[in-house]
């Protein structure tokens, strides 16, 4: 999806569905990052602008149902990750887009990066950045997304529509099989009479 497509989205959408700011994101067909803030809810009143090494010392970890999608674009090419994460950490602080609504990019904030469709998380640690290996589990938005999209569940993988797997032939069904039983002939059995059964 082209960074114009997103802006007329984000135009028509604005701020108010996050969820379709992730699918914008997961489902774009160029490399692109999106800026995930935590929602103003109860459970993240102590989460707020907190390093990862407070959250696992109170034995938390960042929850995906807890963050929303606030900004997404296209990425810029990069050859060292680390340096990118910063650049766009200087951006959202010192020079941020006129369209970008959430808070200047902060401690908890987490920066998701699509790279040749392979999805990766980035929690804005107090010192760099940290990777959430584990952020999106198997049973939140990516599965369902994935699911939704891919030809065959065998392809859920983190990436989105990446084809279908070789189709396995049909195998018969049990009832076909128990029909066919019934009109083969089956081999006869002679029976014994009575009398050869006494003796």
């Amino acid at each position: 999806m082209s960074q114009e497509k997103i802006e007329r989205w984000s135009d028509i959408a604005g701020n108010d569905a996050p969820t379709d700011k992730l699918t914008v994101f997961l489902e774009s067909m160029t490399d692109s990052y999106a800026i995930l803030q935590l929602r103003r809810i109860e459970d993240t009143e102590f989460e707020r602008f907190m390093s990862l090494s407070y959250l696992h010392r109170a034995g938390k970890e960042p929850e995906f149902d807890h963050y929303e999608v606030v900004y997404t674009a296209d990425l810029p090419s990069y050859t060292n990750r680390a340096m990118m994460l910063e650049g766009l950490y200087t951006k959202f602080n010192i020079d941020r887009p006129s369209d970008f609504t959430g808070h200047s990019l902060s401690v908890s904030d987490i920066v998701a990066l699509k790279n040749n469709g392979a999805v990766s998380f980035h929690y804005v640690d107090s010192i760099g950045f940290k990777e959430l290996r584990d952020f999106m589990k198997s049973e939140n938005y990516l599965k369902s997304a994935e699911m939704s999209m891919e030809d065959d569940y065998g392809m859920i993988d983190g990436i989105i529509n990446n084809g279908r797997k070789d189709i396995e032939p049909a195998r018969p069904s049990v009832l076909e099989q128990l029909k066919d039983a019934e009109t083969t002939p089956s081999p006869k059995i002679s029976v014994k009479s009575k009398d050869e059964r006494d003796i």
